[in-house]
């Protein structure tokens, strides 16, 4: 710096020493030296690392059932499941304990009596005198054994005792249900015969109790014994009509 130039006075780089730097007076260098001002490297730019967003699955939750939306569930339950193809249909069991019997299905086991019992009161032969005797009225001859009351009651009694079996079976189906059999057998099944709704009946209680064959029994041997009764009754009338007649009717 010695071309006489005007150069203000300052620090600068020491000619002589590059890892100096020497005072300019503005006219000459002097002697104050100092080390020369370190130069502050430029910094590279931080590039932050890519880091790729972790993917979670989100968190199962399980559906909550609104509080004004009551769970389902179903108001009637079957009383028996259907069992597959060749398989046997379970059947809902009452209590232990739960009563078989009602008062109406042993009245429907003991109509049947009501019905018969006529008969054996009917005097078929003093009937049977009377209307072959030659003074019997006209009126008499035309109604027959309709002037007859125990006639008359065995046929009135016989649709009586119908009508009621129906009903009875209806009763006792009512009290079946009442007793927490959910199967129960139709009352309908009455109108055919009171002996059918018995039998249908008590297998279908023996079914969920385990018990209830009494009816049906006592049914069968009502039966049976009203039948032979009936049919003695019947070959004594006729016994009685044709000695009757042997002797109204002399053979000559």
């Amino acid at each position: 710096m010695s071309d006489g130039r005007a150069t203000p006075a300052g620090w600068y780089p020491d000619p002589s020493d590059a890892a100096a730097q020497r005072w300019w007076n503005g006219v000459q260098w002097t002697e104050h030296v100092a080390p020369a001002a370190p130069v502050a490297p430029v910094a590279a730019p931080v590039v932050p690392p890519v880091v790729a967003p972790q993917v979670t699955a989100p968190a199962y939750v399980a559906p909550v059932t609104p509080a004004s939306e009551p769970a389902y569930t179903p108001a009637y339950a079957p009383a028996y499941v259907p069992a597959p193809y060749g398989g046997a249909a379970t059947t809902a069991r009452v209590p232990e304990g739960t009563p078989v019997d009602t008062i109406w299905i042993w009245l429907i086991v003991a109509l049947p009596v009501l019905a018969v019992l006529p008969l054996f009161f009917w005097d078929f032969e003093s009937y049977l005198e009377q209307t072959m005797s030659p003074s019997t009225s006209a009126m008499f001859s035309a109604l027959g054994p309709y002037t007859d009351p125990w006639y008359l009651a065995a046929t009135f009694g016989g649709w009586a005792v119908y009508g009621l079996s129906v009903w009875f079976a209806a009763l006792d189906r009512a009290a079946l249900a009442k007793l927490g059999y959910e199967r129960r057998f139709h009352w309908a099944w009455a109108f055919l015969s009171s002996l059918v709704y018995v039998i249908g009946r008590s297998v279908v209680v023996r079914r969920q109790s385990g018990r209830g064959y009494l009816p049906m029994a006592a049914a069968i041997a009502l039966t049976v014994v009203l039948t032979i009764g009936v049919i003695v009754w019947f070959v004594v009338m006729m016994v009685s009509v044709f000695e009757t007649s042997m002797e109204m009717y002399p053979t000559y």
